[in-house]
C-alpha cells in the first residue's frame, strides 16, 4: 500500500489529522521518564546480578503497558519512526510479565507441596530466569538506544537498588479468620478431582514437547502447539484454580484432607507455567517465526524455545501426570462401591470400540472395576480382557442359534436329503423373518459354505450362521446382560455409555457420546 493510501486509511480509522512530530515527541518525552530510568537500572545489571526482582519487573510491566496503549492509540505500529520503539516496549511488557511469573513460581515453590517428578524444577526455573534476565538486559539497552534516536530524555540518575529490594521477613499473618465448617471433604474432593481428570483428557497436547529433541522444536509451532491452544489450556487451569478457591479456601476442608493443598499446588504451578508458555509461543509466532525483517531477531530463539518446550510445557506435563495419579488416589479414598447390570454392546459384543471406551472410563478414574458375565470375571480396565468376554458372548449366541434352528427344523420337518442348501436357506430366511438375525453386509453367498460329510441339516445351518457371523455379514441380536462392580462414580459413566449404545449403532456406525462422556473422544 502506498504511503498516501496508508494515510487515508489511518485518517478514516482515527477520524483525525496526523499529529505533528514535535508534538508527539513532547508527549512521549513526558511519559517515558520512568521507563527510561528502569532501563538504565536494568542495563547496569549483569547476568549474575540479583537485581531482577518482582518490584522491578512489576514497575516495568506497568510502565510498558501504559506506553504500549498510548503508542497504539497513535498508530505507532504503522509509523516508520516509532515502529521499533513500540516493538521494544511490547517486548519489555511481555518478558517482564514472564519474568515476574517465573519469580512468583520460584518464591512460591515451598508452599506448592509439589511431588517429585524426576527432574530438578528449581534449577530449571533458575535457567529460565537467566534467559529472561539476558533478554531484559538487551531490551533495556535497545530501548535506551532507540530513545536517543527519537530525542527522548533519559534521566541522569539511576534508581537505587533499595527501591526494588525483595528482602522480606519470614513468617505469615495468623490464620485467625472464621471459616465455614465442613464435616466431611468427600463431596468437594470428588468434585475437584473429577474436574481435574476431565481437564487432563482435554490437554494431551501439552505432553508432546517431551517426545522431541531441541532440533525439532521449531517444527512444533504453530502446529501442533500454538499460542491459541496454550491460551485455552491456561484459562482452563486458571478456572480450575478458581474453582478450588471458591469451594475450599474459605472453609476448613483443607485441614480434613492433607492431599488437597498438594493438588492445589499442582494446579497453580501448571497454570503459571502455561501463562509463561502462552506468552513465549505468542512471541515466537508473532515476532521470530516470520519471513519479515524483524528488528527483534537478536533475541535467542533457540533459548526461547528451550524455555517454552523443556521448561514450561515439559514441567506442565510432568506435574499433570503426578497430579492425575494424586486425583486417582483421592478418588479411591472416598470410593463408594456399587454394582450395575447393563446390556452388552448391540453390535458384535465387546469388540474394539466399546471395549476401548469402557477401559478408558476405568482408566480415567483410576479405579478397579470388575465385569461379571455368569461365573466369569473380567478386568474392565483392560481392553484385551474385555475382548475375552466375547468368547462367552459368542458361545451364548451359538447356543441360541442352535436352539432356534432345532425349533424351526422340527416345525418345518426339513429332511437330511440332497437339497440341504435349500433347507438351510429356508431356515435362515425364517430366522431373518423372526428378527433372530439381521444383515450387516449383503455381499455373501451360501454356496461358498458347503455341507460337511455326515452333517445334519441343523448342524449345517448352525455352522453357516456362525460362519456368516464371524465374517461380519450378519449379526445375532440377542439380549445378554453383564454386571459391573466397582466405584459408583465410574459405574454411572459406564451405565451412561451402555444406555447410549457404547458409542455405536446396531450396524457398528459411530455415534456421538453424551456431553458427560466427551472426555472419551479427546
Amino acid at each position: 500500500m502506498a504511503n498516501a493510501d496508508k494515510k487515508r486509511v489511518m485518517r478514516a480509522v482515527t477520524g483525525s489529522a496526523v499529529i505533528r512530530r514535535e508534538t508527539f515527541v513532547d508527549l512521549m518525552d513526558g511519559r517515558t521518564t520512568e521507563i527510561m530510568g528502569l532501563a538504565k537500572y536494568i542495563e547496569a545489571c549483569t547476568r549474575e546480578s540479583v537485581c531482577f526482582t518482582r518490584p522491578l519487573l512489576g514497575d516495568l510491566l506497568s510502565e510498558a503497558s501504559k506506553l504500549e496503549e498510548l503508542l497504539d492509540a497513535y498508530g505507532a505500529q504503522n509509523n516508520s519512526l516509532w515502529y521499533i520503539f513500540r516493538q521494544l516496549i511490547a517486548t519489555a511488557k511481555l518478558f517482564s510479565a514472564v519474568g515476574y511469573n517465573l519469580l512468583h513460581i520460584k518464591h512460591s515453590l515451598p508452599g506448592y507441596h509439589l511431588l517429585p517428578v524426576g527432574a530438578d524444577f528449581p534449577e530449571a526455573t533458575e535457567r529460565a530466569l537467566r534467559f529472561m534476565r539476558d533478554t531484559m538486559v538487551w531490551v533495556a539497552a535497545s530501548l535506551l538506544q532507540e530513545a536517543r534516536k527519537l530525542k527522548l530524555s533519559i534521566p541522569a540518575e539511576t534508581p537505587g537498588a533499595q527501591r526494588f529490594s525483595e528482602e522480606l521477613p519470614p513468617g505469615h499473618l495468623p490464620f485467625d479468620r472464621a471459616t465455614a465448617k465442613v464435616v466431611s471433604p468427600e463431596e468437594t474432593v470428588v468434585y475437584l478431582s473429577t474436574a481435574f481428570l476431565n481437564l487432563v483428557e482435554e490437554s494431551k497436547v501439552l505432553h508432546i514437547s517431551r517426545k522431541y529433541t531441541p532440533e525439532d522444536y521449531p517444527s512444533l509451532l504453530p502446529d501442533p502447539i500454538s499460542e491459541e491452544k496454550l491460551r485455552t489450556f491456561e484459562q482452563d487451569f486458571h478456572n480450575l484454580q478458581s474453582l478450588y478457591d471458591t469451594y475450599i479456601s474459605d472453609s476448613n476442608v483443607e485441614t480434613l484432607d492433607e492431599d488437597l493443598p498438594v493438588l492445589r499446588g499442582h494446579i497453580t504451578v501448571i497454570y503459571h507455567l502455561l501463562e509463561a508458555a502462552t506468552a513465549l509461543a505468542h512471541y515466537y509466532e508473532r515476532h521470530l517465526h516470520t519471513p519479515k525483517a524483524n528488528p527483534l531477531s537478536r533475541i535467542d530463539s533457540t533459548r526461547l524455545l528451550s524455555v517454552l518446550m523443556r521448561y514450561s510445557l515439559g514441567f506442565s506435563s510432568r506435574y499433570i501426570v503426578k497430579a492425575r495419579s494424586l486425583c486417582h488416589r483421592m478418588l479411591k479414598k472416598y470410593a463408594k462401591q456399587g454394582r450395575i447390570e447393563v446390556d452388552i454392546p448391540r453390535y458384535r459384543g465387546f469388540h474394539v470400540r466399546p471395549s476401548t471406551l469402557l477401559a478408558r472410563i476405568v482408566s480415567h478414574y483410576g479405579s478397579r472395576v470388575t465385569m461379571k458375565m455368569g461365573s466369569e470375571s473380567y478386568n474392565a480396565g483392560i481392553t484385551l480382557d474385555l475382548f475375552r468376554a466375547n468368547e462367552k458372548v459368542n458361545a451364548i449366541k451359538r447356543r441360541f442359534i442352535a436352539d432356534e434352528v432345532a425349533r424351526i427344523h422340527k416345525e418345518c420337518r426339513y429332511a437330511n436329503g440332497d437339497d440341504m442348501l435349500g433347507a438351510v436357506r429356508s431356515i435362515i430366511h425364517t430366522l431373518f423373518e423372526e428378527n433372530k438375525l439381521f444383515l450387516t453386509n449383503q455381499d455373501f453367498t451360501l454356496k461358498e459354505i458347503e455341507p460337511l460329510q455326515k452333517e445334519t441339516v441343523c448342524q449345517y445351518a448352525v455352522r453357516v450362521v456362525m460362519r456368516l457371523f464371524t465374517m461380519e455379514k450378519i449379526d445375532i441380536p440377542i439380549c445378554v446382560k453383564v454386571e459391573f462392580i466397582g466405584d459408583q462414580r465410574v459405574l454411572e459413566d459406564i451405565r451412561l455409555l451402555a444406555e447410549t449404545g457404547y458409542g455405536e449403532d446396531s450396524f457398528g456406525n459411530n455415534l456421538a457420546l453424551p456431553v458427560k462422556l466427551q472426555y472419551l473422544r479427546k
